[in-house]
């Protein structure tokens, strides 16, 4: 029973004096991302739907949990299976009217299924907690009141909030705004991947993603789960798989019905412009031809205007070489009202041909 007290007591020990110092020692040295959401890239999903909302732009990467239950999740692709490593964030959880507990924060070593993950997660109370994730429930790790938020003095109100996560093994440690808050010991997660987490109808934005490990993400290759689920949890595994199946089911059904809402609003909003022009065309083409039948009039007026003023100038040189002015003079008149005459159509003919350039243009 002596010895029995002893290790009981340095078990103990371990656990609560590791709360309040670090446990990784470990220096990462390779910076295997760097992401401050400049651009977009194939990192990460970018979806818009009734339930959630991932989407990069203005330099951040804003994930919004729209409907009031369950949560939201996005992993970065490029990264799969890691054990050891240091994750550096700026996060912010967007203040909400609608929900003054929103919340939300990153995700450690989340399993290929999706059911599994540690979460660390925020509030704008200047709280934290630390969620594992197994079979889709979400339970925190410490603290039985207050449904496991923490209180930390290192966090942020509002605005934004550096949150390093630095792990070993079972072994973590976490730090908000570069101070050490606490560490403890999670063995059921060998490895996993990375992301963002956004509770029920909150949004969170991150600002900076930093990855740093040991070796390069070509080292990791993708692995099948890696988590230890609770043994005597009352688990069962047929019910567990066919949620799985249903859920996977649904979940392409629903990106189905997304994908033909969007091919419809296209096609709706195509046919209506269709509609429109052609109504347009045809009372365009309606103008044109008008236009078209009075410049063909015009120009059977002109032609034969012409032919009366060639008429008219050799008459007038036959006279001239008469003696009768009187006849010349009225002849000379007769002719300058015909040459007015005529550059008047000429006029309207070609007033007419740039008003169907016009209507070609605009057709």
């Amino acid at each position: 029973m002596k010895y029995l007290g002893l290790i009981m007591l340095l078990f103990l020990s371990k656990f609560t004096s590791g709360q309040t110092s670090p446990r990784v020692y470990t220096t990462f040295e390779n910076v295997a991302v760097f992401d401050d959401f400049s651009y977009i890239t194939n990192r990460w999903a970018q979806k818009s739907s009734s339930s959630e909302r991932f989407i990069i732009s203005d330099k951040k990467y804003t994930v919004s949990r729209v409907k009031n239950s369950y949560f939201s999740i996005t992993l970065a692709k490029d990264v799969h299976s890691l054990s050891d490593f240091e994750l550096i964030t700026s996060i912010e959880v967007e203040k909400s009217k609608e929900n003054s507990k929103a919340s939300g924060g990153i995700v450690l070593k989340a399993q290929k299924s999706g059911n599994a993950a540690l979460v660390i997660e925020i509030n704008n109370k200047r709280q934290y907690r630390i969620n594992a994730l197994r079979n889709g429930v979400m339970k925190p790790l410490f603290g039985e009141k207050n449904d496991g938020w923490i209180k930390s003095k290192y966090l942020n109100k509002s605005g934004i909030n550096e949150v390093k996560i630095a792990t070993k093994g079972g072994e973590y440690d976490v730090y908000f705004n570069n101070q050490f808050t606490r560490s403890f010991i999670e063995t059921s997660f060998k490895s996993g991947r990375v992301g963002f987490f956004a509770n029920a109808q909150s949004t969170l934005v991150g600002h900076v993603f930093i990855l740093k490990i040991n070796g390069s993400l070509q080292d990791t290759p993708e692995k099948e789960d890696e988590v230890d689920v609770e043994s005597g949890s009352g688990t069962d595994d047929t019910y567990t798989e066919l949620v799985k199946v249903f859920k996977a089911k649904i979940d392409k059904q629903q990106a189905e019905i997304e994908r033909l809402t969007y091919d419809l609003n296209i096609c709706q909003a195509n046919l209506a412009i269709d509609t429109t022009s052609a109504t347009k065309v045809k009372v365009l083409e309606e103008e044109k031809q008008a236009l078209q039948t009075e410049r063909d009039q015009l120009d059977e007026e002109l032609k034969q205007t012409k032919k009366r003023l060639t008429y008219l100038e050799s008459m007038k040189e036959d006279i001239e070489s008469q003696t009768n002015g009187d006849l010349i003079l009225h002849l000379t008149g007769l002719l300058s009202k015909e040459k007015e005459k005529n550059k008047a159509l000429e006029k309207q003919v070609q007033d007419l041909k740039n008003e169907i350039g016009e209507l070609r243009r605009r057709n």
